[in-house]
């Protein structure tokens, strides 16, 4: 049964780094690194660039933020880890990629049932790795810390965001919070 480790952070607080770490400390062999940014322009094409840098050649990496069960089905069971960083790319991927949604103007049973979407494919995507002898490291940002958003698209994210976040922690095995470069355990 895989476990899921879940590391959760602020920006620039090292969780990366550290989910990164913990794998190498554990010693998984056959690592996985499940990208979900889009290299929109060239500030996201340096982030992408460094972490690859960073983690050398010795990972498979799979691309994407949808559907996710389908992109790793094939290569989990050659894998002990999958590294997905990270889930706020994710959601915000899912929410805004092919889709003509005017955010300050939208029907709240749009943005239900995308969130309900969202919570789907989370949820098949933890029972797939839990039926597998594959583990999960999940890298995500802490984003209900900071301020409340003055537009639409920027709550709905934020909230959506944060209850994703509160799905995996709760079913994650072990969880840490990175803050300013310290890794703290909290479960």
């Amino acid at each position: 049964m895989g476990k899921i480790i879940f590391f959760t952070g602020g920006s620039r607080s090292g969780k990366s780094k550290f989910a990164e770490e913990y794998i190498y400390e554990n010693k998984y062999e056959n690592k996985i690194y499940f990208a979900t940014a889009i290299a929109f322009d060239e500030e996201m094409k340096d982030r992408i660039k460094k972490h690859i840098e960073r983690r050398g050649t010795s990972w498979k990496t799979i691309e994407g933020y949808k559907n996710l069960v389908s992109l790793v089905k094939n290569e989990i069971d050659n894998a002990d880890v999958i590294l997905f960083d990270c889930v706020t790319n994710f959601v915000s991927n899912y929410m805004i990629m092919d889709r003509e949604i005017h955010w300050d103007n939208i029907d709240l049973s749009i943005v239900q049932k995308i969130e309900e979407n969202l919570q789907e494919e989370t949820y098949k995507f933890l029972e797939f790795i839990r039926s597998k002898k594959c583990d999960c490291v999940f890298v995500t940002n802490e984003i209900g810390s900071g301020l409340v958003p003055d537009y639409p698209l920027g709550r709905y994210f934020r909230d959506i965001c944060g209850r994703i976040n509160q799905i995996i922690a709760k079913n994650s095995d072990e969880a840490y919070l990175a803050v300013s470069g310290i890794k703290v355990k909290i479960k």
